[in-house]
C-alpha cells in the first residue's frame, strides 16, 4: 500500500467526527475504569458517544471465543461486539457457548475438513439437487435439452468460481446452511488449544479467501493474510453476501470496520509524524 493511501476509502462508513472530537478520556458507565471511546472489557460505549456510533445488523449470530491470554485492549473483537451488539457475543475460554443444533454451526478455522463458503454453497446445492432428482420422475430428454442443461451447469459453475467481493449475482438466493459462526480470537500459536476442545469437535470448518490485513499489530513471522478478528468477521460477511444472497453488495457491513479504520488512520498518522522527526 502506497504511503498515505486509505485502504478504507471505498467503504460506506458513518461519519467519524464524534470520534475525532472525543479528545479526552472518561469512565466506562459499567466498570468505571478510564476509557476513551469504548470499554473493551464491558463492550459498551462511553457516555459521550452513546447514540452517535453506528450499529450493524448481521444475518446470523457470531460467537467469538477469546483466549484468556489475549489482551483485551489489543483485541479487535470488542469492535464487533459494540457495533453489532444484537448478534455478537464474546466468551473467554474455557467458556464455550452451548449449541442446540451443531449442524447449523460453522467455525472459521483451517481444519482438515475445511471448506470455503463457495464450496459449502456447492455442497448445499448438490444436496438439494439430489433431493430434487429423488422426488422427480425424469422423462426422456432431447439432445437439444441436454445441451441446454450442460450450458446452464457450466454457467452456474463459472458463477461459483467467480471471486467474492466483486458484486457477484445469482438468479436465486441460496439458503444459508448455518445460523451461528464461531471465530477464535487469539494469536495463531494459541488457537489450537481452543480449536481442539472436545466441545468444538465435529463442527464444520470454514476458510476465507486470502485478504490482506491492515492490522497495525501484525503477528511476527506470519503472512499478511493473517487477519485481525474484526477483519475476519467483515470478510466472512462479505463473502457470505456475495455467495448466498447474490445481490450487489450495498455496504451494509462496512461499519463493522468503523473503529478499526479510525484507529488505523491514527496509527498511520503517528508513524508519519515520527518519521518527520527523525
Amino acid at each position: 500500500m502506497a504511503s498515505g493511501e486509505d485502504p478504507f476509502g471505498c467503504l460506506k462508513l458513518a461519519s467519524r467526527e464524534c470520534l475525532i472530537s472525543q479528545d479526552h478520556r472518561t469512565v466506562c458507565p459499567k466498570c468505571q475504569l478510564s476509557r476513551k471511546y469504548f470499554c473493551y472489557t464491558c463492550y459498551v460505549l462511553v457516555a459521550e458517544l452513546e447514540g452517535k456510533v453506528p450499529k450493524v445488523k448481521l444475518p446470523f449470530q457470531v460467537d467469538i471465543i477469546k483466549h484468556p491470554k489475549e489482551v483485551d485492549g489489543k483485541s479487535t473483537a470488542a469492535h464487533a461486539a459494540i457495533l453489532a451488539p444484537e448478534d455478537v457475543r464474546i466468551y473467554t475460554y474455557p467458556i464455550i457457548p452451548d449449541f442446540s443444533d451443531p449442524s447449523k454451526v460453522v467455525i472459521v478455522f483451517p481444519g482438515l475438513n475445511a471448506l470455503s463458503l463457495e464450496e459449502l454453497s456447492k455442497k448445499r446445492q448438490g444436496t438439494s439437487d439430489n433431493k430434487d432428482k429423488t422426488d422427480t420422475v425424469e422423462g426422456p430428454n432431447t439432445t437439444e435439452e441436454k445441451d441446454t442443461e450442460v450450458e446452464n451447469v457450466e454457467e452456474q459453475c463459472e458463477k461459483v468460481r467467480e471471486p467474492p467481493l466483486k458484486k457477484q449475482r445469482t438468479d436465486e438466493r441460496l439458503s444459508t446452511p448455518f445460523d451461528r459462526v464461531i471465530f477464535i480470537d487469539s494469536t495463531w500459536n494459541q488457537t489450537y488449544r481452543i480449536f481442539n476442545d472436545e466441545r468444538l469437535k465435529g463442527l464444520q470448518c470454514v476458510i476465507l479467501k486470502d485478504h490482506v490485513t491492515h492490522f497495525w499489530r501484525h503477528q511476527r513471522d506470519k503472512p499478511d493474510t493473517f487477519l485481525a478478528t474484526v477483519e475476519a468477521i467483515y470478510y466472512f460477511l462479505r463473502e457470505h453476501h456475495d455467495i448466498f444472497v447474490g445481490t450487489a453488495y450495498d455496504g451494509r457491513f462496512d461499519n463493522l470496520l468503523y473503529f478499526f479504520s479510525f484507529m488505523f488512520q491514527i496509527v498511520q498518522k503517528s508513524k508519519q509524524e515520527k518519521g518527520k522527526l527523525k
